[in-house]
């Protein structure tokens, strides 16, 4: 057990390129697993690869973000939250909707959804800095 750490806890994100490479991360291996489930039913359907919503792909990053919320307290935090989703979310969408409508849906809204992720990464990092209050221990 190095540096005084419990077997099983992870180490904390403590700086913004962290965070966000852990969501980036999150978010490839959330789109390898979605290419596979849609080459699963691409195979038996015949229908077109790349037809399954992209946006799927960023599920695996609430992950990381849920890590970072419950890591501190107080009513802020919840603010914070709910800013950073709908300012994520609202430029997710503008980047699937600019999108070329030829695109299949789990480009546009892969793409959409990496957006939201990385928006809302730096805002929540530079929202918990500047108002957070980490729980103890």
């Amino acid at each position: 057990m190095a540096q005084g750490k419990s077997e099983g806890e992870r180490p904390k994100v403590e700086t913004l390129g962290q965070l966000l490479g852990t969501a980036l991360a999150y978010f490839v291996m959330g789109a390898v697993v979605l290419v596979v489930i849609d080459l699963v039913f691409v195979l038996p359907t015949g229908r077109g690869f790349g037809q399954t919503s992209g946006w799927i792909a960023a599920l695996p990053t609430v992950w990381v973000y849920t890590e970072q919320f419950r890591r501190y307290a107080g009513a802020r935090r919840w603010g914070l939250m709910l800013v950073g989703v709908l300012l994520g979310l609202a430029a997710g969408f503008a980047v699937a909707l600019i999108a070329p409508t030829a695109w299949p849906p789990v480009l546009t809204g892969g793409l959409g959804g990496l957006t939201a992720a990385l928006v809302y990464g730096p805002l929540w990092f530079a929202g918990i800095n500047a108002f957070g209050e980490e729980r103890a221990g």
